[in-house]
């Protein structure tokens, strides 16, 4: 019982972001939560506060988040594959304790293009329906995990990511070179434009 109360997300109050803040298109969020799913994500390292990661989408209709998630909670309804969903939705579909929210550093009219550019690569990659990529594989790109994506979409966008985004891992979930959301927090390309823990963190 305790066990299941440690990992059911309906007893985690959904995070909101502050109304005052500016969110831009290519923005990545990065977020840890509750759900099993989450849990063997961040078992993977040590330390490890996130499980996902998703990039802002400014539209005429609202803020979304482009991600790559396997079926089930959490996938907004458009599982294995490559979709949009609302930046609501993203936040409250898996008991989400920790969100940070980055963008890549630099001029400004010049970071935001390259933000942009990255935007249109995972915009694409949602009207391609781009499948989930539940091999974890970086060798091929006819499939995405969700740090892929992003890696992958600022890579088309011009971006030289450092070396130590991707780094080698040896488990049943997970066997050789991956990318895992943390990396992206602890890369100095980026900046933190925001970021949430709630006490359930880690509990």
């Amino acid at each position: 019982w305790s066990i299941h109360r440690a990992t059911d997300t309906t007893l985690v109050d959904p995070i909101a972001l502050p109304s005052d803040l500016e969110l831009r298109s290519g923005d990545i969020i990065v977020a840890g939560g509750v759900s099993l799913q989450s849990r063997m994500v961040m078992s993977l390292t040590d330390g490890n506060r996130y499980s996902h990661v998703g990039m802002i989408h400014v539209t005429p209709q609202g803020l979304y988040v482009i991600h790559a998630a396997p079926t089930g909670a959490g996938d907004g309804g458009v599982g294995d594959q490559v979709a949009s969903i609302p930046l609501s939705l993203f936040l409250a579909e898996r008991g989400y304790v920790a969100v940070q929210i980055m963008r890549i550093k630099g001029q400004a009219a010049e970071a935001m293009q390259v933000a942009q550019d990255a935007c249109d690569y995972a915009s694409a990659c949602v009207e391609q329906a781009v499948p989930f990529d539940g091999a974890f594989d970086l060798a091929e790109q006819q499939t995405m995990y969700c740090s892929e994506l992003i890696y992958l979409a600022y890579q088309h966008a011009g971006l030289q990511w450092p070396d130590t985004m991707v780094r080698s891992i040896s488990t049943v979930l997970v066997d050789g070179p991956v990318i895992l959301p943390n990396a992206f927090t602890q890369c100095d390309t980026l900046e933190t434009v925001w970021q949430h823990s709630s006490e359930r963190e880690k509990s």
